[in-house]
């Protein structure tokens, strides 16, 4: 809680606290969804190597995941895929 005794805060002080925050929010959010990207995208990849290993064809993983099959090549090297 705000210390009651406190000053109130002038209003070009809280203004720029306020876009400071959402400066912040903004880097959180941006931050958080390219690891999620960058982890779901790890993840996909070895499921597709994974699958490979198993038996299944690059054209089936293509045709099932939807990526070319140039980009399931790289995934199945271990590659990074530009996407």
């Amino acid at each position: 809680m705000a210390n009651p005794t406190a000053p109130a805060p002038r209003p070009l002080t809280l203004w720029t606290g306020r876009l400071l925050l959402h400066w912040a929010r903004l880097l959180q959010h941006t931050v958080d969804s390219r690891d999620r990207r960058r982890a779901a995208v790890a993840r996909r990849n070895a499921a597709m190597r994974a699958a490979y290993h198993r038996g299944v064809d690059k054209d089936t993983i293509a045709r099932l995941i939807g990526l070319s099959p140039a980009h399931v090549g790289q995934a199945l090297r271990g590659e990074p895929i530009s996407e």
